[in-house]
């Protein structure tokens, strides 16, 4: 019994490896260091403002017609060819990434991050707290 504890314990103990324990601190650095941000509105405005990046409205064409952010390219989440659409954008460039309310850009910002877009921005109350803001809104 005590040889078999001996060895339970052996085998615990090379499990914990410091080499193992460093690497999964490394890849959760890297995970968490890539994350997409989000953002809130003024935030939001303000990274626009600077023209280094891409508006991407990630609502229905519907939704877009009834307002969107000035110069934003709609490209529905929804649809069967978003990752395809998506991939046509250039990766180094800022994305700035909205919906409605947050949700589907969230969902959105997490797709391109997995595509390969590392500069990703998601507003985080959508355009409804844009438009609360009384930020520019066009037609």
């Amino acid at each position: 019994m005590k040889n078999y504890f001996a060895l339970l314990l052996l085998v615990f103990l090379g499990a914990c490896n410091p080499t193992d324990i460093e690497s999964t601190k490394n890849t959760a650095n890297k995970i968490q260091k890539d994350k997409f941000q989000n953002v809130n509105s003024s935030r939001f405005l303000e990274l626009i403002q600077k023209g280094n990046g891409i508006v991407l409205d990630v609502r229905t064409f519907a939704e877009a017609q009834q307002g969107h952010i000035p110069n934003a390219i709609v490209i529905d989440i929804y649809q069967k060819d978003f990752e395809e659409k998506i991939s046509a954008l250039p990766k180094d460039s800022e994305i700035y990434v909205y919906c409605t309310v947050g949700a589907r850009s969230k969902q959105a910002a997490l797709i391109l991050q997995r595509n390969g877009f590392e500069k990703v921005f998601n507003l985080e109350a959508g355009i409804m707290d844009w438009a609360r803001n009384r930020y520019p809104i066009a037609k």
